[in-house]
């Protein structure tokens, strides 16, 4: 798991001997990722994390909750092509 939030990280790390108030989600997504052979949080700067940052603007932008079942957002798809493209194969 990728992420630019490097408060994230560090409660990932400490999250059996914090006291933060997210300690107790952190803890249940470590017993649910102990069915995977390997599971890792690591941070990422912002512009590795291009659309995952963008979402994150724009759920900040929005007053209800919205859901994208059939379609890619537009203000997300050159994001996305971008990131694409960016994270090639070049042989």
């Amino acid at each position: 798991f990728e992420t630019d939030c490097l408060e994230v990280v560090n409660l990932w790390a400490a999250r059996h001997d914090s006291r933060s108030i997210v300690a107790p989600i952190l803890v249940e997504i470590g017993e649910l990722a102990s069915t995977f052979t390997s599971f890792v949080i690591q941070h990422v700067s912002r512009s590795a994390n291009g659309p995952a940052h963008i979402c994150a603007k724009h759920a900040c932008t929005i007053d209800v909750t919205e859901s994208w079942l059939d379609n890619t957002p537009s203000f997300l798809i050159s994001s996305l092509l971008a990131d694409c493209s960016a994270n090639a194969f070049v042989e």
